[in-house]
């Protein structure tokens, strides 16, 4: 492919949808769709007989959660309890089979959870309540993030062995980590074509190819969003805003913009909500360093997540000095690269880090690339 080529654009939600619908056939109850990866409904995920005879040693519900009124939210209530005589492991996606339903914070989570469980030799299987629309999204996302295949190819290889239809909500979100993905993939052929040969796949993007990944196809910014199980990035109207935090179930804030001069809230003003509060006073201008605060801020974001907890990260805006926290605690945290984090984000925010910030990020990922060099570096000496 040229790199004067126009810019990519993934097939619209309507032929998406009627490729998926075209010569549709029954699948079964179970189906495996990729290498060791597996699709299917509830029936099968309550066969043990025939999670054994596959050899499934993951299982990713995508359903997960009970409901007290199943018209209004279709779960299948298992869990690891429900396993517990099986040697498998569990993760569980509370995702509802509906449009309005934002399932993209998960692609990436779940994405590494498959690629983990496949890379030690293990099969895994992905359901929802019928195999069709939440699981099929998910092993999608898989097979775009870890594979590198484009949507519409993803999709090719999944049908011929399971009938997939994701509702139009889901294929849409799709599509936005599709263009997403792309941009990042020319990226990296430019920087190749820039640098010959011999220019490494982890160089980090320069500050003009992360402005551009993250000023195109900007949307408005709504004052909090989900953008990673759990994680919420936020300005100071939702911060202060004690009900909407509660019907959140916010039980972790951190607050970006902490200072006398600034938002000055702190543990005290939440001293009526159940909620652990953590200050980093930042500026938001490029001369300040934020970088002393990256692994503090990553820390108590993880620490909190581990603990089933959902975290609040906020600013005045919601867009720069919170936006550059998340991003330092998925590169720590999750080993994503700054390309990934921010593609991973901006599924769901438009975030905004300034340029000093998006430098200091640069110097992270170099930093922790030479960290994880290092570490291979011993395991094959102490190996040898």
């Amino acid at each position: 492919m040229s790199l004067r080529d126009p810019p990519y654009e993934p097939p619209s939600v309507s032929e998406l949808q009627e490729f998926l619908l075209a010569d549709r056939r029954p699948t079964g109850h179970v189906n495996q769709v990729w290498p060791n990866l597996y699709i299917g409904n509830e029936v099968a995920a309550r066969d043990k007989g025939t999670l054994h005879s596959l050899g499934i040693t993951h299982i990713v519900n995508a359903a997960h959660g009970s409901s007290p009124n199943p018209g209004l939210f279709l779960c299948v209530n298992t869990g690891p309890r429900f396993y517990r005589d099986m040697k498998v492991d569990y993760y569980g996606v509370e995702a509802d089979d509906a449009i309005d339903f934002v399932l993209s914070p998960f692609f990436y989570p779940t994405a590494r959870y498959i690629r983990a469980a496949l890379a030690m030799g293990g099969r895994v299987f992905v359901h929802c309540l019928m195999g069709v629309s939440r699981s099929a999204t998910l092993v999608l996302a898989f097979l775009m993030i870890v594979e590198g295949l484009r949507l519409q190819e993803a999709v090719a290889a999944i049908r011929p062995h399971r009938d997939i239809c994701p509702n139009p909500g889901f294929l849409q979100q799709l599509r936005g980590l599709d263009m997403g993905l792309e941009r990042e993939r020319r990226r990296r052929r430019q920087a190749q074509a820039t640098l010959g040969h011999s220019a490494q796949e982890e160089d980090a993007p320069s500050l003009t190819e992360l402005r551009q990944i993250l000023w195109t196809d900007r949307k408005p910014v709504a004052p909090v969003d989900q953008v990673w199980p759990n994680l919420y990035v936020g300005d100071e109207s939702v911060a202060r805003d004690k009900t909407t935090l509660s019907s959140l179930g916010v039980t972790h804030v951190l607050n970006a913009a902490a200072g006398r001069h600034r938002i000055n809230t702190g543990q005290q003003f939440y001293s009526d909500l159940k909620v652990d509060y953590h200050s980093v006073e930042a500026a938001d201008h490029p001369e300040f360093d934020l970088r002393p605060f990256f692994k503090s801020a990553a820390q108590f974001m993880d620490s909190a997540l581990k603990r089933n907890g959902k975290v609040l990260v906020h600013c005045a805006m919601g867009v720069s000095r919170s936006g550059a926290l998340v991003l330092a605690y998925l590169m720590i945290c999750h080993d994503l690269s700054l390309a990934e984090a921010i593609i991973a984000v901006r599924l769901n925010r438009d975030i905004g880090p300034n340029s000093g910030f998006l430098e200091q990020l640069r110097q992270l990922e170099l930093s922790l690339s030479q960290q994880r060099r290092q570490v291979t570096e011993e395991g094959h000496t102490d190996a040898s």
